[in-house]
């Protein structure tokens, strides 16, 4: 009887120390503070690498109002906030997976300056300065979209035109968003590489290494559900949440993108195709359309808020 309970045991703590395992490669961002421009993403491009940690430096050094804001659930929550005029829209910027505001943002955080808007580039909970330890994929940010367009409301009133940006991570959180009783003065979303869902873009990722991942998928979804109390609703997804949208949704996607492969971004698109524009890049990876042609991409962006501010 108590080499049965030992037993028992033992396997309970493998289990769990397994679930553990999971839950800190899936969802648990062990670095805020560190690295803040030179994670590397996911690029074979040297050259082009290079040219991402440059612009990021570039951005580091434009005067910036460190400010804050809480979350639904209390979290403290970080940004940069770049003013460029008092009559001038705002647009409100989300990094992406374990990736750097500064570097995902290096390009296009100076070119919504140079175009007159104000910027204000968040850290997403558990990255950086915001409070927190566990990444929900969009499950909880999509919820920090709001508070940051509540905080904006606060400081400069609720007819101030908003603008949505997101890239990978923060592309999915903005889709999603879409789908919450966001306030009219959000005019417009600009999503650059969304995933179509939580579940979709983990077990993606997970093939690379197993090849039946509905196999894990329980058990990374319970890790979630034990170490971070991350509960991962299958209609929590950024395909569902456009479907109930009032704001116009820009996406642009890599057709070359293999760690969030473009299907997805189209899934999204069909989901609602009036309110939904997408387009693709070829030879781009993953969050670098604007490289591979900045002329296109610079032309796509402008008319979409032309069309729609």
């Amino acid at each position: 009887m108590i080499i049965a309970v030992i037993i028992i045991a033992v396997l309970l703590i493998a289990v769990l120390i397994g679930l553990y395992v999971l839950y800190y490669k899936a969802f648990y961002s062990p670095y805020p503070g560190e690295h803040e421009i030179e994670t590397k993403p996911f690029l074979d491009d040297n050259n082009m690498f290079d040219e991402v940690i440059r612009q990021a430096k570039r951005l580091s050094k434009i005067p910036c109002q460190r400010v804050y804001t809480r979350s639904y659930d209390r979290l403290r929550l970080a940004g940069r906030y770049y003013h460029r005029s008092d009559t001038a829209p705002l647009c409100i910027c989300f990094h992406g997976f374990r990736g750097s505001p500064l570097r995902d943002f290096s390009v296009m955080g100076q070119f919504l300056q140079n175009e007159g808007y104000n910027v204000l580039i968040v850290e997403e909970r558990a990255h950086f300065k915001s409070g927190g330890h566990t990444i929900s994929y969009g499950i909880r940010e999509r919820r920090d979209v709001l508070s940051w367009v509540e905080y904006v409301n606060r400081r400069f009133g609720k007819d101030k035109p908003i603008y949505l940006f997101g890239i990978s991570m923060g592309a999915a959180t903005v889709a999603m968003a879409s789908g919450l009783d966001l306030p009219d003065n959000v005019r417009l979303i600009c999503a650059d590489c969304p995933y179509s869902s939580p579940k979709d873009i983990i077990c993606h990722v997970v093939r690379w290494t197993v090849k039946r991942s509905e196999l894990v998928w329980p058990f990374i979804r319970l890790s979630a559900l034990i170490f971070g109390h991350l509960n991962i609703r299958r209609d929590i997804t950024a395909a569902e949440a456009v479907k109930r949208t009032k704001t116009p949704v820009l996406i642009i996607h890599g057709a070359d993108d293999v760690f969030v492969p473009p299907e997805m971004s189209e899934e999204i698109q069909k989901a609602n195709p009036a309110m939904v524009e997408r387009h693709t890049f070829p030879k781009a990876v993953h969050g670098v359309s604007y490289f591979v042609d900045p002329d296109r991409y610079v032309a796509i962006v402008r008319d979409f808020i032309k069309r729609h501010a």
